[in-house]
């Protein structure tokens, strides 16, 4: 594997592994929002790896945090919102805590 190529998957598993990070401070910003992969400036994906983000988000990441009760995850609007320990799960990702 070449050097970039290395650099490009890691870049991806970086971007995978903050969106339950992302997808909280989202909502602590909007209130809700879409049930969209979040990206960054400068962050880009190939289209295999997007589909492999959206799969991850709405299956993953997004069920664990409802599960949790931080967000509650509508599939059928495909929208987020604040659950009702959303207080209790910002302050473990505002410590440096993702999961």
């Amino acid at each position: 594997m070449s050097g970039q190529a290395t650099s490009d998957h890691e870049d991806f598993r970086t971007v995978l592994w903050k969106q339950q990070q992302r997808v909280v401070a989202a909502v602590a910003a909007e209130e809700a929002t879409d049930a969209t992969p979040i990206l960054q400036d400068g962050e880009a994906l190939s289209s295999e790896e997007y589909v492999t983000l959206v799969y991850e988000l709405h299956h993953v990441h997004l069920p664990e945090l409802q599960a949790a009760g931080v967000i509650e995850f509508d599939r059928r609007e495909e929208t987020v919102r604040r659950g009702p320990c959303f207080d209790e799960g910002q302050s473990l990702f505002k410590h440096g805590h993702d999961r």
